[in-house]
């Protein structure tokens, strides 16, 4: 208990000393990066959403980036307007989608699931692709049959309850009779109504027996009848039993807060409210920080230039590219 106490102080030390003055520290001397850091992440933050959301459109009306681009913007900048109804040829796989939409998403698909330019396909290769391509996505879905007509408004014959049907009343739970009786003698010890020195360790064992209480367990309300026991210094009452049992719980507590520790003593803020600021500290703060804000702006600008290709539109069409090259070839 004396090593677990002390645990406990140094890691109350770090989480209400050293930290919070390591992060007045670090927001005095680089306050301009965290600002711009700041700023790169609400920018990623919003460019997410807005790929996100045009990512849905894109999926539930089966349009190319541009089109659901321009649809999601047209909502975001008028939100009052209402967006025109969709029909049934509008919407799902029954939409009327022009040769260019087509060739367009074509396009998309064998960028992104083939990971070649179509250009570069022959041409026999393209047209054989593309037609493939359009059996299988732009099917016509067939028609469906007409709704059967209302049932008679004849009453049904009563039928019999299912199983299903049946509604059973829960029994109600029976609490083990020791539990019970664990229950009220940690009431009576550690209750806050009947403790007047507030005790930090009295109150955590006081959440800990409301969470043994509702859960049952038995072994669980004896090791804290054991630990009360220890925190009012009345050894004698305890079994060897218990004793171990109690060692074995402080065990695993010290375990896991020095671990804690461990792991803490490699952050930066460690001890700094004692040792403070340091040259080599500012500068591997500094460099640190610069570090995550040039990976966080290269993660904007990915966002940034996907959204400008969708607002910028769908690719030409194949035909007229090559059309066009065909033209300047022959023109010299």
């Amino acid at each position: 208990m004396a090593r677990l106490d002390k645990a406990r102080a140094e890691w109350f030390h770090f989480e209400r000393k050293d930290k919070p003055a390591f992060a007045r520290w670090r927001a005095r001397e680089f306050g301009s990066l965290l600002s711009n850091a700041r700023d790169v992440e609400d920018g990623i933050r919003d460019a997410q959403a807005l790929i996100h959301e045009v990512e849905i459109e894109m999926r539930r009306l089966f349009q190319d980036p541009f089109s659901a681009y321009q649809r999601v913007m047209f909502r975001r900048t008028h939100p009052n307007d209402v967006v025109e109804k969709e029909t049934p040829r509008d919407s799902g796989a029954g939409r009327i989608v022009s040769d260019f939409e087509k060739e367009a998403l074509f396009q998309e698909w064998v960028k992104s699931a083939l990971g070649t330019n179509p250009d570069k396909m022959d041409d026999e290769a393209y047209s054989s692709s593309f037609e493939a391509f359009k059996s299988h996505m732009f099917r016509v879905a067939p028609e469906q049959p007409p709704p059967s007509p209302l049932p008679s408004s004849r009453p049904h014959p009563k039928r019999s309850k299912e199983p299903e049907d049946i509604v059973t009343e829960e029994e109600p739970v029976t609490v083990d009779e020791r539990v019970r009786e664990l229950y009220r003698r940690l009431v009576r010890r550690l209750h806050p109504d009947l403790r007047a020195d507030g005790s930090a360790a009295v109150s955590a064992l006081w959440h800990e027996v409301q969470e043994a209480y509702a859960a049952s367990d038995v072994a669980r309300m004896e090791i804290l009848l054991a630990l009360s026991d220890i925190e009012a210094n009345q050894m004698a009452n305890q079994t060897v039993a218990q004793l171990y049992a109690v060692r074995t719980e402080l065990d695993r507590a010290l375990r896991a807060l020095e671990k804690s520790l461990r792991e803490a003593e490699g952050e930066d803020a460690w001890d700094f409210a004692r040792v403070g600021p340091t040259s080599a500290l500012r500068t591997q703060v500094e460099r640190q920080l610069k570090s995550e804000l040039a990976l966080r702006t290269q993660r904007l600008d990915l966002l940034t230039r996907t959204i400008a290709e969708w607002a910028a539109g769908p690719s030409a069409n194949r035909k007229v590219r090559l059309a066009t090259a065909a033209n300047r070839a022959a023109w010299g």
